[in-house]
C-alpha cells in the first residue's frame, strides 16, 4: 500500500545511508580477526547502519516498490531475517514477536529481533544491545493513529503508534524514540526503549478489547520485558537465508570470511 509523506502521524521516511565500502572493509577485518578486543562505537554504528541499508535493499529488490512510499505492511518476518542474519554467528542475537508478550494480541503479531555488540569501553568491554525494526513504520499510518473513535463499550481500535506519538499520549521521549527508529531502523535497547516499545502493542491491545484493564502495564517491571526479549532463533521460520536468496537479496556483509567464522 502506497502513502504519500503525509500518510504518517510523524515524519518516518526512512533514512536512506550510503555506506562506506573503506570503513566497512575495516570493521569486517577486526571481525575476521576477532572480537575478543570489543568494537568502537562508530564501528558499532557501522554494522547497524550496513545492516539496515542492505535489508532495505532487500526488501525492494523483494517487493518492486519504493520503500519511502510504502507503509511496509507484513514485511516484519522478511526483514527481521534479512537484519540478523548476516551476524548470526558472529553476534548474539535474539528473534522476537510482540506476540512473546503477555497480553498482546495476535492481530497484533510483529517480528524484530535484537543484537548485542561487545563495546569497548575504556578498559573493559560490555555488552550493548540495540532493537532492530526496518517496518515498524507499519503503526504509524494516520488511518489508524488519529481521532480514536469509542465504541459503545469504551474500546477502541488504534495502531501502537497513537500511544506513542498522538498528541494526547507524547512525551519528548516517546517522540525521540520513535523517530529514531521509525528513520533509523535500530535504537539502543535500553530498559526504558524496551518498556516504551512493548507497552505501546500492550496498549494497543488492551484498549481493543477493555479501556479499564489499561493499568495492567503499571504493575510490569523491568524484569516481565527482558525475560520476555531472550528469544534465540526458532527452529522454523517464514524467510531463511535460502529463501531470501532465491530472491536475489544479499545475506552477508562483504569482506566477511564467513566459512571461518562458522
Amino acid at each position: 500500500m502506497f502513502f504519500n509523506k503525509d500518510g504518517f502521524i510523524i515524519k518516518s521516511t526512512p533514512k536512506r545511508i550510503k555506506i562506506d565500502n573503506n570503513s566497512l572493509a575495516t570493521v569486517a577485518n577486526h571481525i575476521n580477526n576477532g572480537c575478543n578486543d570489543g568494537f568502537t562505537q562508530e564501528e558499532i554504528i557501522i554494522l547497524l547502519d550496513w545492516t539496515v541499508e542492505n535489508t532495505r535493499q532487500n526488501i525492494e529488490k523483494y517487493t518492486g516498490v519504493d520503500i519511502t512510499r510504502d507503509d511496509l505492511m507484513g514485511l516484519c518476518g522478511f526483514a527481521q531475517a534479512s537484519s540478523l542474519l548476516p551476524f548470526e554467528t558472529i553476534f548474539r542475537e535474539t528473534y522476537n514477536s510482540t506476540i512473546d508478550f503477555k497480553y498482546v494480541l495476535e492481530e497484533l503479531k510483529h517480528a524484530f529481533g535484537t543484537i548485542i555488540f561487545p563495546l569497548k569501553e575504556e578498559k573493559k568491554i560490555i555488552q550493548k544491545q540495540y532493537l532492530v525494526d526496518v517496518t515498524y513504520r507499519q503503526f504509524f499510518k494516520k488511518i489508524m493513529c488519529q481521532n480514536p473513535t469509542y465504541e459503545k463499550d469504551g474500546t477502541f481500535e488504534m495502531d501502537p503508534g497513537f500511544f506513542l506519538c498522538n498528541k494526547t499520549k507524547k512525551t519528548k521521549e516517546s517522540l525521540r524514540f520513535s523517530k529514531q527508529l521509525l528513520q533509523k531502523g535500530y535504537i539502543e535497547l535500553t530498559d526504558y526503549n524496551l518498556k516504551l516499545y512493548i507497552d505501546s502493542f500492550i496498549l494497543s491491545s488492551i484498549y481493543r478489547i477493555n479501556t479499564q484493564s489499561v493499568d495492567i502495564i503499571k504493575k510490569l517491571n523491568i524484569e516481565f520485558y527482558r525475560e520476555h526479549i531472550k528469544k534465540p532463533k526458532p527452529y522454523e521460520q517464514e524467510f531463511d537465508e535460502d529463501s531470501l536468496l532465491r530472491n536475489g537479496c544479499t545475506t552477508r556483509m562483504p569482506n566477511i570470511k564467513y566459512k571461518k567464522l562458522r
